[in-house]
């Protein structure tokens, strides 16, 4: 299940606010999230809801042992324990039939590929329960002694199979005890509208603008870049609108989940750019990994590959996203190195153009190695002109006018617009509280009803309305 569905929206979300809000009680209240979590999770995934269920147990237990343990060596040797159990797991589901092939391709054996269906979400709820652990092992969280709890920490739906990742120590206490206001919720709703309109009327129209220009029977310059650009708006808009979602609806059952995303495209740099995209994944390196190793102390450069080298085997099994995370290894360490120093002596007219121009540039080319799994660098050679039959044609040209609004709406709408808007409104304006909040119904209601039209036409894009 998905939140840019129609049975989530009118049937799985009015049903659980009913049985969540007419009951007083915490502890009722935390069995029906877990309920329903499990429910939103077993939708797609009937058999491997047992296996989240068992990793989550494994790591309690894991948990209650290293807390018991006086003895530093063996609250270490549990948490290697912990830590091996939790990858073992992520590596067969998602990793043991990548590695077979490499092994049979690199040695020419005929080793047998066994492969296991991925169960969704599971790097991220693996990240999840193995964070615990780790902080109950630095003493920076408290052991949960209830199951149920850590269940729900894990399980929650809004942030189990796409995030952000929620690290434990960041909502231990409100496990136990939440607020929930009505200008809360309001303000919760009115964020999963946002992000809703994000995944339905952005990210699933530049999709099909994808689609369109990868599909082409003849390849031009241009047209390989436009595709690589709406698929990097697809991105965007995609994975920023889910995790606005996810936060919105925490929201509105009390829960306050840290920001994934800080408008990332109007980064002037490779190293801004990954403070400000999927920054609960970057935190959980920097913290569990890159830190770790010694950081900027010791050996920045290998800290920094090691890093990258795991967040593209974290995105996926297959070597454009390996090649993907290398890419960016390299980038950071070549502007920590020289290009962020040369920025800073050049003038700001010159630096702002040429910095944004760059980000830009190296963004939508990083994003084109993670789109293509097969026949990588021949499509990479598109971009530079290899292969192609010409700068553009009749068709690719057709295409981007037919999307042209979508692309200008698009792009502004990833810079910080809407929060400027707002603040003019509200503090230069002076705009009273009552008029912000019926403005933010009207947004609210409109953005759900042109979702749910769109939802069910399916596929259709409604910026074609505005085509010339």
């Amino acid at each position: 299940m998905v939140f840019s569905n129609l049975f989530f929206l009118y049937i799985f979300m009015p049903v659980l606010f009913l049985a969540y809000f007419i009951i007083k009680n915490n502890a009722y209240r935390r069995a029906v999230l877990v309920a329903f979590s499990l429910l939103f999770y077993a939708w797609g995934e009937p058999v491997y809801v047992f296996l989240m269920i068992g990793m989550v147990l494994a790591d309690y237990i894991f948990g209650l042992l290293i807390d018991k343990c006086i003895s530093v060596t063996w609250k270490s040797f549990w948490l290697v324990l912990a830590v091996i159990t939790n990858l073992t797991v992520l590596g067969l589901y998602k990793y043991l039939g990548f590695f077979t092939e490499t092994v049979n391709a690199v040695f020419n054996v005929t080793i047998p590929v066994t492969e296991f269906v991925m169960p969704i979400g599971i790097s991220f709820f693996t990240f999840q329960t193995m964070s615990y652990v780790i902080d109950v092992y630095r003493e920076d969280a408290d052991v949960q002694k209830s199951f149920f709890r850590l269940l729900l920490y894990v399980s929650f739906f809004p942030q189990l199979i796409a995030g952000p990742i929620v690290r434990y120590k960041d909502i231990e206490a409100q496990l136990d005890d939440r607020q929930i206001t009505i200008p809360q919720f309001n303000d919760g709703l009115f964020r999963f509208a946002l992000g809703l309109g994000k995944k339905v009327l952005i990210a699933n129209s530049c999709d099909l603008a994808v689609t369109q220009l990868y599909s082409l029977s003849e390849v031009t310059l241009a047209g390989r870049w436009a595709g690589a650009l709406f698929f990097t708006l697809q991105l965007y808009f995609d994975f920023s609108g889910y995790s606005d979602m996810a936060i919105g609806l925490g929201k509105m059952f009390g829960f306050s989940f840290l920001e994934n995303f800080n408008y990332p495209l109007i980064s002037r740099s490779a190293t801004e750019f990954w403070r400000r995209w999927h920054m609960s994944l970057g935190t959980f390196f920097r913290d569990y990994v890159y830190i770790p190793l010694g950081g900027n102390r010791h050996d920045q450069q290998r800290n920094i590959m090691v890093v990258w080298f795991l967040t593209g085997m974290w995105h996926g099994a297959s070597w454009n996203f390996i090649l993907w995370g290398v890419y960016y290894g390299v980038l950071l360490m070549w502007e920590k190195k020289y290009f962020l120093s040369a920025l800073e002596k050049m003038a700001k007219p010159v630096s702002f153009v040429l910095s944004h121009a760059y980000t830009l540039f190296i963004t939508v080319f990083g994003f084109a190695i993670f789109y293509f799994d097969k026949g990588l660098w021949k499509n990479l050679g598109y971009l530079f002109g290899i292969g192609v039959s010409g700068v553009t044609n009749i068709f690719a040209t057709s295409v981007v006018m037919e999307n042209i609004i979508l692309l200008a709406a698009a792009l502004i709408l990833a810079m910080p617009v809407f929060p400027a808007f707002w603040k003019f409104l509200t503090e230069k304006c002076r705009l009273p509280y009552g008029a912000q909040r019926i403005l933010k119904t009207v947004i609210l209601i409109g953005l759900i009803s042109v979702c749910t039209v769109r939802l069910v036409g399916n596929s259709h894009n409604p910026f074609l309305y505005f085509r010339f």
